[in-house]
């Protein structure tokens, strides 16, 4: 079943109090920037989940309003399509709901599953969180109840378990509910930092992709009448690949904050040095921007994609097409602002080209291994200064290391942090005392892209000159340009410290 039965409404503001003065009415007003208004499957608003989702979007940000519409997108469908009114739901409704998202197969892979178990869970967990605030807040209570625990006979039974989290060191209890249609947990690994030898494969994906003679008689085909558009095309999407490879890299920053990286911000960047990247997950309005200084060959990584942007915006206007990149860092093929889940799916068709497909690749690995790697450099010059072993290290030790980290990361709190301490300390093991260790592994990271880039300007000067003679020296000397910055990278991060 389609999970999407909404469209995302732009920034508006609703009022939600009225105080009477002396001087008027003094209204406050709720700005969201995102809603997603919810549908019935006959086009009709879906007011319920509106009203739902109006009244906690104060509590969460667009991307988890956005989230918790998606979830609740089945139950709204179930509903229309068994012709099943909200308060008419009983608890056989919600077993065949359930089993209709486990049967479910992906479109794109028909013998697999469309979700797992963990994410039906959630998807359960959002329905019956909506249902108890449409029974308190919607219902009349002079009837049999909805929703509610086994003691008071409702139509749909769940189970109130109490869970305790511990949050910046305060004890807060919380409370989740479960229903006997839900399946059993999955249990899965937390995710580890992608493999070096993932991310080169990767990038050897986004090259071939990016060789006309690669492609498909097909692709090739909806371009015959317009092949200059196409290598543009191809180029463009080469430069945007390899780049958004690098920054996940280099900064470890969220996919989200990525696409909405402001490119008037970075017209500087060679004199600035310096990436002013968006803080999600903060709950606000505005995300607050973060400062992360960069090195002069980083800023010359980002000056050259911002030039790469700007050509292909230009190439669209000359063939008569209307772009519109906004301030947008990352363009789609029509030169428009690009969706995060479209950066994330190109992303995943690139790890499956590499031939990743039954493995967990996403974009969110190259955050833990950017935070991984900080966790370890940063631990690591705490043990040389203060010659502490592993054994008496404290919490405030750890904590000091963490906040340092948290600063480049944009976490709010050190406490979802712990996680990579362990991760550093195995990292350190394998490492032993290799001095160097963490400006190497950065700079072969950027020394096999240059390799890469270098092989693709090989090529394009070969095909300039008829394949007949391809000047040595022009190629020798970029070479050693590209060896002499890598060299330059190992000096320059163990005598100034890790700022890439």
């Amino acid at each position: 079943m389609s999970s999407q039965l909404f469209h995302v409404l732009p920034a508006m503001s609703l009022p939600y109090s009225g105080v009477k003065h002396k001087d008027g009415i003094h209204v406050s007003t709720q700005i969201i920037p995102a809603f997603p208004f919810m549908y019935w499957t006959s086009g009709k608003p879906c007011e319920p989940v509106n009203m739902y989702l109006l009244e906690i979007a104060h509590e969460v940000t667009g991307d988890s309003l956005r989230s918790y519409a998606a979830e609740l997108s089945h139950l709204v469908r179930y509903c229309g399509n068994k012709s099943v009114s909200i308060e008419s739901l009983t608890n056989a409704d919600i077993h065949e709901l359930s089993q209709q998202l486990q049967d479910e197969k992906s479109r794109r892979n028909p013998l697999e599953r469309a979700r797992n178990k963990n994410t039906v869970r959630a998807i359960l967990s959002r329905a019956i969180r909506f249902l108890l605030w449409y029974q308190k807040d919607i219902m009349l209570m002079l009837r049999t109840p909805l929703i509610g625990e086994q003691s008071v006979s409702p139509q749909i039974t769940i189970n109130r378990i109490k869970n305790d989290k511990r949050k910046t060191g305060n004890r807060q209890i919380e409370y989740y509910y479960t229903h006997s249609a839900m399946p059993t947990s999955e249990s899965r690994e937390p995710k580890r930092p992608i493999a070096l030898p993932v991310i080169e494969d990767i990038q050897r994906v986004i090259y071939r992709q990016s060789v006309l003679g690669e492609r498909s008689a097909k692709f090739v085909q909806r371009y015959r009448n317009s092949p200059a558009l196409l290598a543009a095309q191809l180029e463009y999407m080469r430069a945007r690949r390899l780049f958004m490879v690098w920054m996940m890299m280099h900064t470890g920053l969220r996919p989200s904050e990525l696409v909405e990286m402001n490119v008037r911000e970075h017209f500087n960047i060679l004199t600035t040095r310096t990436l002013k990247i968006p803080t999600k997950k903060r709950r606000k309005i505005k995300a607050p921007i973060r400062s992360f200084p960069i090195l002069l060959n980083a800023a010359t990584v980002v000056h050259r994609y911002l030039i790469a942007r700007t050509a292909y915006s230009e190439t669209l206007h000359g063939a008569g097409l209307e772009p519109t990149p906004g301030d947008s860092f990352f363009l789609t093929m029509n030169g428009k602002s690009i969706k995060k889940s479209s950066l994330e799916k190109d992303f995943e068709r690139l790890a499956e080209e590499a031939g990743y497909k039954d493995v967990q690749v996403c974009l969110s690995m190259f955050r833990h291994r950017f935070i991984t790697y900080e966790v370890t450099a940063h631990l690591k010059e705490f043990i040389e200064k203060s010659g502490k072993s592993r054994q008496i290290m404290t919490d405030i030790d750890y904590e000091s290391i963490l906040k340092r980290v948290a600063t480049k990361t944009g976490h709010g709190s050190v406490q979802s942090l712990w996680y990579y301490i362990d991760l550093a300390w195995e990292e350190l093991g394998v490492w032993g005392s290799i001095d160097r260790a963490i400006a190497r592994l950065h700079a072969s990271d950027q020394l096999f892209a240059d390799l890469l880039s270098l092989q693709h300007e090989t090529e394009a000067l070969g095909n300039r000159q008829g394949n007949s003679k391809i000047d040595l020296k022009q190629i020798t000397d970029r070479l050693g340009e590209i060896i002499a910055i890598a060299k330059q990278d190992i000096e320059i991060d163990e005598l100034h410290g890790r700022h890439f």
